[in-house]
Order: C-alpha cells, then structure tokens, then sequence
C-alpha cells in the first residue's frame, strides 16, 4: 500500500488547471473515470449484495508533511491500492484492471493527483482557518453496495481523528454534519455550497459506482465465490490455582474459512446455550492468507456431569456443520493435554442441534471425518 510522506510526493500539479473551489475537498475523485463503465452494457446482477468500499487515511503532520494511504475494497477482498510514490494504482487482482481501458486508468491517475493536491491543501488552509492543531488524521469510507433486487445503497463518511465527521446524504445531496462542533459545521456549510459537486457526486455514487460492482463481481466472480472450510478446535485454558474458586473456560478457535459469515454456537447436552454471560466471543477477525477466524468462550463448571461441544456453520460445509465436542473425560482419563493447557481437539462434520440426542459420554452419528482429515469421537463429559 502507497504512503505519501514529506519526501514521497504525487507530481506536482501547479501547473494544471485552476483547482476547484474548496468546497470539492472531499469529492471522491478515485470514482471519476469510472462514469465511462455506467454507459457500458449492464452486466447481470450479483447473487447477493456486494458493497464497493473507497478507503483513504491522510495524516496530517503539519501543513507541509502529509501521509495517505488508499485502497478499494470490493466485499471483504482488496482489489486495488495506490503507490503515492509516484501515484500509481495497483491491481492486486488479476481482473482489476478489467472493465476499463489502459488509457482511462491512467486518466484515473491524473485525477487522482489533482485530488490529492487540492484535498490536502484545502484542508491545511481549513484548519489553520479554524485553529486545529497539527497532527491529526482523516478517514473517508465511500462507495455502495448493491442488492439481488437491484436496488443499492450510497454512502460517503469521513472522520477526523477517530470520530464521525461529516457524511453524504446521496439521496437529498447535501452534507450532513455528524459532529455540532464549529468544524463540522464549518466544513457542512462550506461543502453544501457547490451544488455542482454534490449533482456529480450523486451521479458517480448512485449510478458509476454500481455499474462497476457490476463489472467487477462479472470478472471477479471466481474469487468472490471462494470456500475456504473452517478448521475448529476446543480447549480449556489453563485451570486456576488448586482451591481457587472459578469456572473452567472452554475455547472454541474457528480458522481458516471463507467467505466471512460463520455461526459458531455452544451446545450443553445438544442444547444450544443461550446468549449471556456465560457466554463471550472475539468477533471475526482477518488472517494474514485473506481468510478469518474467531474465538468462542463458555465458562462452565468442573464436575457438572453435562456433555458441551462447539458448533459451526458456514457455507463452505455444504449445508452440513461441524461438530467439536469438548473431551474432558478423555484428559481426565488419559492425562493426555491438549493446545493451550486444555484437551485433546474432537473434530467432526454432524447434523444441526435440532437433530442430536447428546447424552453425557456420548456423541451423535459415527466417526466422521473433519477438516484436513481429522476424527473426533467421544465420549465427552465434564
């Protein structure tokens, strides 16, 4: 990813035309070229919604040193990025530079350099206007998503040091402050008079922006199906002190699956255990191999007499799901420690809840084979 920093600058453009007025700060730029995709021939609509996401992060060391880092996102998967060093957009897909031509994307550069020049000297020139104090960083996250129903949603957010700033509303076309300090009632006044702007940023939001997601799942359409299968394991962290008074934590680590939607439950005697506080979980998190994972905690009791196991679905298991129940009676027995202080991993592809009987030391179905060729079988009670 491209960092423009105070001795790594986009060419300079005193030279092109006059630069809009200040009100075009924020005008997403990295959309202009691709109004040339929106008079193309529509390409069928996604099978599901698919959102078009814009991401710049510009640091603002003083008024003459600024960082910027850029990247389009189509789904959850990076499709391009800019080398600000001498601002080039990557294709970090093998079709993203599919849907326009050679020339419009060099086209796109140039806009792009324009841009970036008057983005940041106009936002110099507005906090030396409204005394903010250097450093500080802004966020902006713009693009659409797209509905199966061929409907689609417009959106343009931009933040300042961590905090909403100021929005597009592409619907009515004017600029929404999300903050009631005087800057980002300065900054929504101040967009909100160029109305020219807002007309074309409705345009390239509402009509471009879709076009090309249309574009690009056509293309890309084999790497936004992927199914990478989750691998899952449960442990036990490590029991507290002799004499300690404190449930025992299981852990169930879900990895290594994609696309990101996963439900990952609890199960106590085939019962699914309700939302609460027993309960806590990581959330979904990236890997560093473009797929995800996530951790679920259960905290229960030592010697409770229940059988528990983790359960999984995604839509890489082809309708099935795993089934990984916790084997404390197999360490108790065997003395046998499994990863991260706890037990042995059971794995196994099984039927939803609503189909098992778990009794204690018992699992549902036979032997079944897991991810990379793994086996679980019980019996499993605590």
């Amino acid at each position: 990813m491209g960092i423009l920093g105070p001795t790594s600058r986009c060419p300079d453009t005193r030279q092109s035309p006059a630069p809009p007025s200040p009100a075009r700060m924020l005008l997403p730029l990295l959309l202009l070229c691709w109004e040339w995709g929106a008079r193309a021939a529509s390409p069928p609509l996604p099978t599901a919604s698919v959102t078009l996401r814009l991401l710049q992060i510009n640091v603002f060391h003083n008024a003459s040193s600024t960082d910027m880092e850029g990247m389009a996102l189509l789904g959850d998967l990076e499709t391009h990025s800019m080398d600000c060093s001498a601002c080039q957009i990557r294709f970090l897909q093998p079709w993203a530079q599919r849907g326009l031509t050679p020339k419009q994307w060099q086209d796109l550069e140039l806009l792009i350099h324009r841009y970036l020049f008057n983005f940041n000297r106009t936002v110099n020139r507005i906090a030396q206007q409204q005394g903010m104090g250097y450093p500080f960083v802004t966020q902006g996250s713009l693009g659409c998503e797209l509905h199966p129903n061929g409907t689609s949603r417009a959106f343009d957010d931009t933040g300042v040091n961590g905090e909403d700033f100021i929005s597009f509303d592409a619907d009515a076309g004017t600029w929404v402050a999300r903050q009631g300090d005087k800057l980002a009632l300065y900054a929504r006044d101040l967009l909100n008079q160029d109305k020219g702007t807002a007309i074309t940023l409705q345009f390239l939001l509402r009509t471009t922006c879709v076009s090309q997601i249309k574009s690009f799942v056509q293309h890309g359409n084999e790497s936004l199906e992927r199914q990478e299968r989750p691998v899952a394991v449960v442990f036990a962290r490590a029991p507290p002190p002799a004499g300690t008074p404190a449930p025992l934590l299981l852990v169930c680590r879900v990895t290594g699956f994609y696309p990101r939607p996963v439900r990952v439950a609890w199960l106590q005697d085939g019962e699914e255990v309700a939302p609460g506080g027993r309960l806590s979980s990581s959330g979904i998190l990236p890997n560093a191999d473009l797929t995800y994972q996530l951790r679920s905690s259960l905290a229960v009791e030592p010697g409770d007499g229940h059988s528990y196991a983790c359960w999984v679905e995604h839509s890489s298991l082809g309708g099935q799901s795993l089934l990984i129940p916790w084997g404390a009676t197999r360490m108790l027995d065997q003395g046998s420690p499994g990863p991260e202080g706890g037990t042995g991993p059971g794995m196994g592809i099984g039927p939803s809840p609503g189909d098992m009987d778990l009794g204690a030391g018992s699992v549902p179905g036979s032997r079944a084979e897991g991810p990379e060729g793994r086996t679980g079988s019980g019996p499993w009670e605590v």
